[in-house]
């Protein structure tokens, strides 16, 4: 009987090219308007306020933000282990409101709309092959 090596595990950004890392400091990737400075992400491809598709280039967006809502999910999914919290956070100084995991508190404990948040690149699962798939979350400043 012979055994087989494991192959080596990798990390997978759950959305390639989301996210950006410099400095150890990660930074959403998105999309601006060059005709009237409109910010997107996810990336368009066309402007939804002057609705050009000249000028609309990819761009860094921040990685700071204010809590805009969120709620804490207790039903189990396909991709996400229970209880996890999940809301939107308003990106600075683009203005834009992020979807987003929420990180780094106690879920027994109430986050207040307008908490300041900063981004952090975290596990959020294994896929079946056991490599570590990670992606952009949010958490309260300390």
């Amino acid at each position: 009987m012979t055994t087989s090596v494991d192959e080596e595990k990798k990390v997978i950004e759950a959305i390639p090219g989301a996210f950006e890392i410099e400095n150890d400091h990660p930074y959403l990737v998105g999309t601006k308007c060059s005709k009237c400075g409109a910010a997107f992400f996810p990336p368009r491809y066309i402007c939804t306020y002057c609705l050009t598709d000249e000028g609309v280039q990819k761009a860094r967006l921040g990685n700071k933000g204010t809590l805009y809502s969120y709620t804490v999910i207790n039903v189990a999914s396909k991709e996400f282990n229970p209880p996890y919290a999940f809301g939107f956070v308003i990106l600075e100084p683009e203005k834009i409101r992020i979807p987003t995991v929420l990180t780094g508190f106690d879920l027994k404990e109430e986050l207040k709309s307008g908490t300041q948040m900063e981004m952090v690149i975290e596990k959020l699962r294994n896929d079946e092959q056991g490599n570590e798939i990670v992606s952009y979350k949010f958490r309260p400043v300390a």
